[in-house]
């Protein structure tokens, strides 16, 4: 396996596959936040995406690995210039399989809190914040390049321990907005990591999923749980529209997961942020 933009969610990944014995090489500008990783055993490249080059050297000898695509959109560069040099540089070195983690933001800026999206929904052509994204979704489904087979993973936002509402509770930094009342989705790192394992076995090529687990909800649904859960007081709000402020993107939405689990036979670990928050305290107490 090789991870480009190896970051939060991939060193997750990389990490679960060091532990099944696979070969592993994670690629990012800031090499020295993968040492951990290296300690684990996996090779450790230099990568800055914003210089195309780099890529045919970051995938080069490992023929028939799965290629991750985890780097944030390339906005120095024209669009889709990054990831069409990264599928050349996948399809030259005999890839097998390439993932790119794209986002479930991809359907405008503004609250939609009672419409639910999947694969099918259209996306938004009016979000400058995105348009980087939807240039290169544009270009995997426009690639002909045959032996690798593409995926692409709409992510919704994901949470894990360090990571998420609790990580923000935590350091004071989070706000409802409005009353709370607009809907959310999100997905644990590990049912992420899952989400990857069944593409690589079972994805057909230039298929789309969205990712998030089964039950979305209110931001405060949330909040009040976790606050309740943490003996900690509701964070402040702030309006969307608030005079002499920036407006505030809500990109998120209610999700359906259909066609992730029964294209790809898939059952969450953690099907609501119950279980996953559960999981987190209980992972944080054994770090502790």
């Amino acid at each position: 396996m090789i991870v480009l933009g190896c970051g939060y969610v991939g060193s997750r990944i990389a990490r679960a596959a060091l532990a099944e014995g696979r070969s592993v090489r994670v690629c990012a500008r800031s090499t020295g936040k993968l040492a951990p990783l290296a300690a684990l055993g996996a090779e450790i490249k230099y990568l800055d995406a914003n210089v195309p080059k780099q890529l045919p050297v970051a995938v080069s000898s490992m023929a028939g690995c799965t290629v991750i695509y985890s780097i944030p959109p390339v906005s120095n560069l024209p669009p889709g210039m990054a990831l069409r040099a990264a599928l050349q540089a996948a399809y030259g070195a005999g890839a097998g399989c390439f993932i790119y983690f794209s986002s479930s933001g991809l359907y405008g800026a503004g609250p939609d809190d009672e419409v639910w999206i999947d694969e099918e929904t259209p996306v938004a052509h009016d979000d400058p914040s995105m348009k980087n994204v939807v240039s290169d979704e544009q270009e995997i489904q426009s690639c002909n390049f045959d032996r690798v087979r593409f995926v692409t993973l709409r992510l919704a936002p994901v949470y894990g321990p360090g990571r998420g509402v609790r990580n923000r509770l935590t350091k004071g930094d989070y706000k409802l907005l409005d009353d709370g009342s607009h809907a959310i989705s999100r997905i644990h790192v590990d049912d992420v990591v899952n989400v990857v394992k069944a593409c690589e076995d079972r994805a057909v090529t230039k298929s789309t999923y969205l990712v998030a687990d089964d039950e979305p909800t209110t931001q405060r649904d949330y909040a009040t749980w976790l606050c309740e859960r943490m003996g900690i007081p509701l964070p402040p709000s702030r309006a969307l529209y608030e005079p002499g402020a920036p407006r505030v993107a809500h990109r998120n939405r209610r999700v359906r997961n259909t066609k992730l689990k029964t294209e790809l036979g898939l059952t969450l670990r953690y099907p609501t942020f119950r279980e996953g928050e559960a999981a987190i305290e209980a992972e944080l107490a054994a770090v502790a």
